[in-house]
């Protein structure tokens, strides 16, 4: 009975092969039907270990997808000055700590550290009780009113001004000033028509006759540095920030990017909560440090410890940076790429401004910028055109296109796709289906059945 029972589900079970061999009339058929069968079940293996095994290599590819919109959010722009104190504003009693004030940086090399890691010559001399360093950044610092001269938004003429940027203080460039960083979506600028003169233009004046930084501390540029990001990210002004000089229209042709990735086991991101952002999470970690090591926190870093005296920001804080930067300790940060990342791409390209048409009309029309000439003499002197040139940047922030390009990583074979490609294989070669596997499952079954009975 029980052969019998193997019979008659070889000769009818959907396995067609072992079929074909118990239905053939003589040896021979049999033989070459279970060469066919043999043949057949071994290319399924090799099929079957080399689709498994592309399947958990986790391959994926990428694919770019350009949406153009009628209209898009414009970024966030943070402008610095290469000048972080103003000597004008440099008050007296605060004068005689200008030079180790220059000192206090994160990435500046500028100045020379002694054995005893302090500054310059004024080393033995200490701090004055009333300083405060804190103050000082704020009343000497780069001020946008009064160095802005125009402010343009979407080709409206002094549609905008300092009252529309938000301060900021970021260590290595004082203070400086966000544009369009509103919390809520709604408020936010959106762009409407491409190109230069429909979005962001200023006009500045950087007054390099009152620069502070010196030869041994400080920037030796003149200028300004910004930076193009997402407003929930920090302005990484010193890794992504762009310089521009002055004497020159500058033009900052902006692009849109979204990066969409696969987390584990196809890459490396992670799905994470709104509002993480990976540089700002660096910045913690740096702080963490600093806070470890000197147990108070610089200027310019968002904490809830107290802020360094002058003192700690001399002596430890410097040191401690230059401690991080060596060890490399951002390795060891918990700060995992997210899956979802937006970036702005800028280019720039320049030309001289302003025109030597233009140059008198502008240094009449912006009275910042004082006559040299004698008051008697109209005429336009050499050293009016040259101190107009040393001070005016012009800066255009724009979308080039009213597009946003998707970056987005997708499996290069998904589980499900691995089951179809595996079931095509069965059926191509052995005649299989789900169905087969549900007959073989029975079989044991059925010969439970007839042992009891």
């Amino acid at each position: 009975m029980k052969l019998d029972l193997e019979r008659e589900f070889a000769e009818n079970t959907s396995l067609h092969g072992i079929a074909r061999i118990f239905q053939s009339a003589g040896v021979i058929l049999k033989l070459i039907w279970s060469v066919i069968f043999l043949a057949a079940f071994g290319l399924f293996i090799w099929q079957f270990s080399e689709r498994v095994t592309a399947y958990l290599k986790f391959d994926y590819n990428t694919l770019v997808e350009v949406e153009h919109r009628s209209k898009i959010t414009f970024p966030a722009v943070t402008i610095c000055n290469y000048n972080r104190f103003y000597n004008s504003r440099v008050a007296d009693e605060y004068r005689k700590h200008l030079d180790r004030v220059l000192g206090f940086a994160d990435t500046l090399d500028y100045y020379e550290i002694n054995s005893e890691n302090s500054w310059g010559d004024q080393s033995a001399e200490s701090w004055d009780d009333e300083f405060d360093f804190e103050e000082f950044a704020d009343q000497s610092g780069f001020r946008l009113n009064d160095s802005l001269l125009r402010c343009d938004w979407k080709g409206k003429k002094n549609s905008c001004s300092a009252h529309n940027f938000t301060a900021i203080l970021i260590p290595d460039y004082g203070t400086c000033y966000q544009f369009n960083v509103d919390d809520k979506d709604e408020n936010r600028l959106r762009q409407n028509l491409p190109g230069a003169g429909h979005g962001l233009s200023i006009l500045l004046d950087i007054n390099q006759e009152d620069y502070t930084e010196t030869f041994k501390q400080g920037h030796h540029e003149a200028g300004l540095k910004f930076v193009v990001h997402h407003w929930n990210d920090p302005p990484l002004v010193e890794t992504l920030g762009l310089s521009i000089p002055p004497g020159f229209h500058t033009y900052a042709a902006v692009r849109k990017k979204k990066y969409e990735s696969l987390p584990k086991p196809w890459g490396k991101c992670i799905s994470v909560e709104d509002g993480y952002n990976k540089n700002l999470c660096l910045l913690d970690c740096r702080l963490d440090f600093i806070v470890d090591k000197c147990h108070c926190q610089p200027l310019g870093y968002d904490g809830n410890t107290t802020l360094c005296t002058p003192e700690q920001q001399e002596q430890c804080v410097s040191k401690a940076i230059q401690e991080y930067r060596l060890l490399g300790s951002s390795e060891e940060c918990d700060c995992p790429t997210p899956c979802t990342e937006v970036t702005y791409r800028t280019s720039l390209s320049m030309t001289s401004f302003p025109s030597d048409e233009l140059a008198e009309e502008y240094q009449k029309k912006y009275s910042t910028l004082k006559n040299t000439a004698d008051k008697d003499n109209s005429s336009f002197s050499i050293s009016e055109d040259l101190k107009l040139r040393k001070n005016l940047v012009y800066l255009d922030v724009y979308f080039e296109e009213l597009s946003e390009t998707e970056f987005k990583q997708v499996e290069a074979m998904s589980f499900s796709a691995l089951l179809s490609d595996l079931g095509g294989q069965m059926g191509l070669f052995l005649g299989m289906s789900a169905i087969t596997a549900a007959e073989f499952a029975k079989l044991p079954y059925c010969r439970l059945g007839m042992a009891s009975s």
